[in-house]
């Protein structure tokens, strides 16, 4: 993963582009991303794709914004979804209403949030996004880590969703499908004084 502060429409791409030629290498690295709808098919909206590698190798591809920041997740293995908001904006109720599942609460703003990412990544990694309510998940993280209870059987269900810290204002998460551990997600900071330029 790559994150920046900055939310300019060209970002993501620059990114994917830097985080495809450190992957593998600089032949792959001028590819761009394409839409494709695991529903109907439509190439003018749905999950990106990376461009110009078609098949099963196809590297997966999510892309995120929120005012100032963006990040971009990338997958050999499976797929991946990735979402990351400003902590603040979620002190409405109102958002609460339509987000949590009956059995689920936030009392804060900050777990208000963390359920929003977490869901979104999951239905990003599912290839449905918000055509799935998501208030019809149910998350528990009484563990510590975030693990899906109930979830819409007629949409694929990724295997992992973890929280990803980039800034105190910030809330990210990643999800995806195929084995994955703690150390096996990276974020790397994007832009001037970061790790991937």
């Amino acid at each position: 993963m790559a994150w920046v502060r900055d939310d300019a429409s060209y970002v993501a791409e620059r990114m994917l582009r830097a985080l495809l030629r450190r992957r593998y290498g600089p032949e792959i690295g001028e590819a761009g991303t394409v839409r494709l709808c695991p529903r109907c098919a439509s190439t003018e909206h749905g999950r990106p794709l990376v461009g110009g590698r078609p098949g099963p190798g196809r590297p997966a591809v999510s892309i995120a914004r929120t005012a100032g920041a963006t990040v971009v997740a990338l997958t050999g293995c499976g797929s991946v979804g990735v979402d990351v908001e400003a902590t603040a904006l979620f002190g409405a109720a109102e958002v609460a209403d339509v987000l949590l599942h009956p059995a689920e609460r936030a009392a804060t703003s900050r777990e208000t949030a963390a359920a929003w990412v977490r869901k979104e990544a999951l239905l990003k990694a599912s290839g449905w996004g918000l055509a799935v309510e998501p208030s019809a998940i149910r998350l528990d993280d009484s563990t510590g880590s975030p693990v899906v209870v109930e979830w819409p059987v007629s949409v694929p269900r990724p295997d992992w969703v973890m929280d990803v810290t980039l800034a105190a204002d910030l809330t990210a998460a990643v999800a995806g499908s195929g084995p994955v551990h703690p150390h096996d997600v990276t974020t790397q900071e994007a832009g001037p004084g970061g790790s991937l330029g």
